[in-house]
């Protein structure tokens, strides 16, 4: 199983160096891209190091994220990866990707955030253990650290509306193609970045 992440970028450059150093010390993926939205800060300079697209402004999330699933083929997973992210179990992809190989069932998967604002909480449908894991399925799962089968992201790059709308419409989106919003309960990340957005909420649409 091949993962491709896809980190967006719009300023914040600290946080991006926090996000990478702490992604890298902890577990790795297959392939790397990054996709800006017009930094002004040395973000453009910095992500030169890495596979990368440049775009001339800030176009949004959702536009920057359907950018960069375009670019990538023959991955099975695309991890949707904030740049405002610090990982706290060591091997977390190898072991997400456990789960998936032990359920052979369609998931959208995220890892605990140890930092999550409750008014971010998604809805929980309830708790179980498959194959050894616990999980928790919920009305979506928080696309700072998103886990997605790359069949699930092509249709929902289609279905633009429903990626422009957030969280909330990505879930209801997933579910209704037959992908199970879950929460992976054993595995831990920390969105340091939380309600700390560029002014103007740009970097949010």
């Amino acid at each position: 199983m091949k993962v491709a992440a896809i980190t967006i970028t719009f300023n914040r450059l600290e946080l991006t160096k926090q996000t990478v150093e702490s992604f890298n010390s902890k577990t790795f993926v297959d392939y790397h891209l990054f996709v800006d939205n017009g930094s002004t800060d040395g973000t453009q300079e910095y992500i030169k190091q890495f596979d990368h697209i440049q775009l001339d402004k800030n176009y949004g999330i959702a536009a920057a994220f359907a950018a960069g699933v375009s670019a990538i083929e023959d991955y099975d997973y695309i991890l949707k990866l904030d740049n405002d992210i610090e990982v706290v179990t060591d091997e977390i992809i190898d072991k997400m990707l456990g789960f998936f190989r032990a359920t052979k069932d369609k998931f959208v998967a995220s890892p605990t955030d140890l930092l999550l604002d409750n008014g971010f909480a998604p809805h929980s449908y309830g708790k179980t253990n498959i194959h050894g894991y616990n999980v928790e399925f919920v009305t979506h799962t928080g696309g700072a650290f998103q886990m997605i089968p790359i069949e699930a992201c092509r249709l929902l790059v289609k279905q633009y509306r429903a990626l422009s709308q957030g969280d909330y419409s990505i879930g209801r989106f997933f579910a209704s193609r037959g992908y199970k919003p879950i929460y992976l309960r054993d595995f831990e990340i920390k969105h340091i970045g939380l309600n700390k957005s560029t002014p103007g909420n740009l970097y949010i649409l």
